[in-house]
């Protein structure tokens, strides 16, 4: 008896199988399977063996974290390795907050609460910012001398008597001591405080009796603003008076973006461990704080903290574990008195955290609190130490495939360098990518060290406090007590590409501009996808192929890569500069912003150019050159340093920066890989002793940064559009 094929999945194929059955069968030796009755039957039979096939195969990819499609399978099989999704984070800043409290404010302490808003605008929408915690600090004094007078036209009064341009009676004060009459010396900043607890900042060196600085000084008492200069002083036998000004100090005071609420849950019989489901999708589990209630007659409050494992749980020890559920919210768990503390009927947990809107308020920087903190009256100085940054959407189905297994493999232990990248990067959001070290692996080598690069997600910002935090409370409970971490910032390399591609107009009705545009697009997902983290290569070749396949009609692609390294001077200081483009360099290509730079008493405004050395020739191009400041017509201005064309090192070790053009906050250093190069790597090249070409070894460079160069045409600091898309139609000979 002729056997059934039973594992395909085709419609058409299983019907033929069906066919080839039944014909096998004495019973239908004869019959006509395209007759309308029995083929009626075979489509039906086709299509109910294809539904099961097709459903047992989705319910087997379900199983499996790498071909899972639905959300709630992948976080169920996440679940099973220990590893809960990250939920949806706010974003994060840090602000300075002084108060001076009206005279019948008495208390040496201030409490600000952690539901007290700040509110603030990012591209004309308004967001609600919360503390992340309350914070209570004690009182400061302030005491100084009085009262001064401002004059605002940079021109001081002829007498006593003549008191055109004075504006209102202040107080100096400082942190040090001022003298009575004379106001302060040695400190950069002094306060001035009107009668009225209005203040603002001049900066200055040197406080004396009258004194006339430049600048601009802008009060916010009527509207008043200083612009032509200022002087400042007491007038010559008048009466010193003294004010001591008390004032509560919030510095850099960590808030977050989002609106906090609170959901109240009795506990029964039947949920004495949960869950408790949180109700909000865009809940932040990171500000999660729960307590709970011993009943609604008893009003006692017990905290209750987060873990994540089970491991040194006590059954009487007051956690809770959170988790996301099969309908995307998260819920909440509770011990059984073996691994952590069980409620009891009638307790009430009390939960209260953030609901944000993900990164929607990053970079937000001009913050304001509406309401009193102190009491009625009082004044408020506030500024923004940190931006807003951090903020993210909650972690997606592709993110927990690849970051689950990782985490699952650490063991909740450091150890290998992918249990630092995993732990890394399953608690912080604005980490796009991680790369981790030994010392030993360092030229040379630093035992006992691991190194860590981390790389921010577009928009974001990695401060020294989310280092801090990280190695405090990622690394530090779960390393060897022997190894010390060490952060080590991503070395950026900027890629301007100049594309030029011909296509056959015939081949495809998109215009010329269309498909420069949709070339361009593919550039960016290129980056976007393959590039824009740590350890990532450019490939000529991957790129040539997702320009390929944007349009049948593309003939022929040309792609010439340019290379860019950013760095900040320090103007008006000698600086060494060392810049590591890691590729061998084409000569004379070299070039960089203008910038203005002196020598022999005059100032120039100039760029930098490379002469090879005279041993420096095709086709190997290998050895040194010099590097020059020129102006804008060739005339070389000094000579400022060396290039190494085999290393792609360029070192300058002793230039002064007096100003860069235009808004240039950096200088912008350009170069061009020699001909032969068509793939950018993350390798560093070395020179070793040897003066041969072949002495020149590549090593990993574990924190560079591949990106698009994202720079805008301007010939004024002399820049070239980061990416350049040009297509020439061309009909194809056959």
């Amino acid at each position: 008896m002729a056997q059934l094929n039973v594992s395909e999945l085709d419609f058409d194929n299983i019907k033929a199988n069906l066919k080839t059955f039944l014909k096998s069968q004495t019973e239908f030796s004869d019959y006509n399977f395209e007759g309308a009755g029995l083929n009626v039957i075979l489509d039906l039979l086709a299509y109910n063996t294809h539904y099961n096939g097709m459903l047992a195969h989705m319910l087997a990819n379900e199983n499996f974290i790498d071909t899972a499609v639905k959300r709630e399978s992948v976080v169920s099989i996440a679940k099973a390795l220990g590893y809960t999704p990250r939920s949806r984070r706010g974003a994060i800043s840090k602000v300075n907050l002084s108060i001076v409290p009206p005279a019948s404010y008495t208390s040496t302490t201030l409490e600000l609460s952690r539901d007290k808003p700040f509110s603030t605008t990012v591209e004309g929408t308004s967001y609600t910012f919360q503390p992340t915690q309350s914070v209570t600090v004690n009182a400061t004094t302030a005491g100084g001398a009085g009262p001064y007078y401002l004059y605002g036209t940079g021109v001081l009064p002829a007498s006593a008597t003549d008191q055109k341009g004075f504006y209102y009676p202040v107080y100096l004060t400082e942190s040090a001591a001022v003298a009575a009459d004379t106001g302060g010396t040695g400190a950069t900043t002094y306060t001035f405080k009107e009668y009225s607890g209005v203040s603002f900042y001049l900066p200055n060196s040197n406080i004396n009796e009258y004194k006339e600085t430049l600048g601009t000084v802008t009060t916010n008492q009527s509207g008043i603003t200083v612009d032509s200069g200022l002087a400042y002083g007491r007038y010559t036998g008048q009466a010193s008076d003294s004010a001591t000004t008390t004032q509560f100090n919030f510095p850099l005071l960590e808030i977050k973006e989002g609106t906090r609420v609170e959901n109240k849950f009795v506990v029964e019989t039947a949920n004495l461990q949960g869950p408790f489901v949180l109700p909000n999708i865009a809940a932040d589990t990171d500000t999660l704080r729960v307590r709970v209630q011993n009943s609604a007659s008893d009003l006692t409050l017990i905290t209750y903290t987060k873990s994540d494992k089970f491991l040194d749980v006590k059954a009487d020890t007051k956690t809770y574990w959170c988790e996301e559920g099969a309908d995307g919210l998260y819920q909440l768990r509770f011990g059984d008195d073996i691994i952590g503390k069980k409620l009891a009927t009638g307790n009430i947990v009390i939960v209260d955290y953030i609901v944000s809107n993900a990164s929607a308020a990053n970079f937000a920087k001009t913050f304001s609190l509406s309401s009193a903190v102190a009491a009625s009256g009082e004044v408020r100085t506030l500024d923004t130490a940190i931006a807003g940054y951090g903020g993210a959407s909650k972690e997606g189905v592709d993110e927990i495939r690849f970051n689950a297994p990782r985490y699952n493999t650490t063991k909740e232990r450091a150890v290998t360098s992918s249990d630092y990248e995993a732990l890394i990067l399953q608690s912080n959001p604005n980490v796009q990518s991680v790369s981790v070290w030994g010392g030993e692996k360092n030229d040379p080598p630093i035992y006992g060290k691991v190194f860590i690069a981390l790389n921010p997600v577009t928009g974001s910002i990695i401060t020294e406090a989310d280092k801090d935090n990280i190695k405090t409370s990622i690394i530090d409970p779960k390393t060897p007590v022997a190894i010390t971490p060490e952060f080590v910032d991503p070395d950026f390399v900027y890629i301007g590409l100049d594309i030029n591609l011909s296509y056959d107009p015939k081949l495809t009705t998109a215009s010329k501009g269309e498909i420069e545009s949709a070339v361009s697009t593919a550039v960016n997902l290129y980056f976007n996808t393959d590039l824009n983290k740590l350890n990532k290569s450019f490939y000529n070749t991957k790129l040539h192929d997702r320009i390929k396949a944007v349009s049948e009609s593309i003939i022929a692609i040309s792609i010439t890569s340019r290379l860019q390294k950013r760095t900040t001077p320090i103007l008006g200081t000698t600086t060494n500069y060392s810049i590591q483009f890691n590729q061998r360099l084409q000569p004379r290509e070299l070039s960089s912003t203008h910038f203005n730079i002196t020598s022999g008493g005059s100032t120039y405004k100039v760029s930098l150019v490379d002469v090879p050395s005279s041993t420096v020739v095709p086709p190997l191009y290998s050895g040194t050159g010099t590097v020059n400041a020129v102006k804008t017509d060739g005339t070389i201005i000094t000579s400022v340093g060396t290039i190494d064309y085999d290393s792609g090192t360029i070192t300058i070790p002793s230039m002064v920066v007096q100003s860069l053009l235009g808004t240039e906050l950096k200088l912008r250093i350009n170069a061009v890989t020699q001909r032969d190069v068509r793939d950018i790597t993350t390798q560093a090249l070395v020179r070793t002793s040897d003066t041969s070409t072949a002495a020149v070894v590549a090593k990993p460079s574990r924190n560079t940064v591949l990106t698009l160069d994202d720079s805008v045409a301007n010939s004024t600091i002399n820049t070239k559009v980061g990416l350049n898309v040009s297509a020439t139609p061309e009909v194809e000979e056959i």
